[in-house]
């Protein structure tokens, strides 16, 4: 009798252990589609389909590269597809066979240029914003602004949201070395409301007081990216963004 009852809790254990694993959906990426997607939705997923949303926290080519593994069921990021994987072929990450990858974009996101808001600076044109942002121009007198120097507030962490900035704004040329380091693009705007002199990129949905906008916001996609046929939690996943979950990312 004992032997037949421990056989089925191990049996039971495994099978709890199995459906678990196939409970959730793996998604590798950032901040922004944390903070603009997955937060919004995750609870109402679950509620719905008693699948769970588990995050890795990673860069777009570190996503990209758990996603080419297998690692992962999708990675996002807030990059074109294209843009994606032009930047893989330049950092060297493999992608075998690009035509394999299909995407969604559940929503799309603005990246914004900001100074602090007692700045006299209310307008940068790009090439003011790429003469600051590489170091050419160094204080803000040089456009407009009070005699005090420029302080361009950078995160160490990569994202999304500074390729294109990057790629669109500096044309890839060099950022300065001289920089007010914070940890990531979510520590930037309270350190430009915090510092008079400084000058930083936030995303769409970041929000701080002391804070405003020197130049034309920028438009780009949030991009959920899978590997040949969805999974079938990912597949319920994409579903859900295409249907009623799309009332969550207002």
């Amino acid at each position: 009798m004992k032997r037949t009852l421990l056989s089925a809790t191990v049996l039971l254990a495994l099978s709890a252990a199995s459906t678990a694993g196939a409970d959730e959906v793996r998604i590798a990426t950032g901040h922004t589609f944390i903070k603009r997607v997955f937060d919004p939705v995750k609870k109402a997923f679950r509620d719905k389909t008693g699948i769970d949303i588990k995050i890795l926290y990673r860069d777009p080519l570190p996503a990209l590269a758990e996603l080419e593994k297998g690692d992962v069921d999708a990675a996002g990021a807030s990059l074109m597809l294209e843009e994606w994987l032009e930047q893989a072929r330049s950092a060297g990450v493999p992608v075998k066979e690009p035509a394999a990858y299909g995407s969604y974009v559940p929503v799309t996101e603005k990246l914004m240029m900001v100074v602090n808001a007692g700045n006299r600076v209310n307008t940068l044109s790009k090439e003011q914003l790429k003469s600051v942002f590489s170091g050419r121009t160094v204080n803000w007198c040089e456009v407009g602004g009070d005699d005090a120097p420029i302080l361009v507030v950078w995160p160490s962490l990569s994202s999304g949201a500074l390729i294109i900035f990057k790629s669109r704004i500096m044309d890839n040329e060099p950022l300065t070395k001289t920089v007010y380091d914070v940890e990531s693009i979510a520590d930037i705007p309270d350190a430009v409301a915090a510092t008079p002199e400084a000058i930083g990129i936030v995303t769409g949905s970041a929000t701080a007081n002391g804070i405003k906008e020197v130049a034309p916001a920028i438009e780009r996609p949030l991009t959920l990216l899978y590997k040949g046929e969805p999974a079938p939690t990912l597949q319920k996943l994409l579903d859900f963004l295409q249907g009623e979950g799309k009332r969550h990312l207002q």
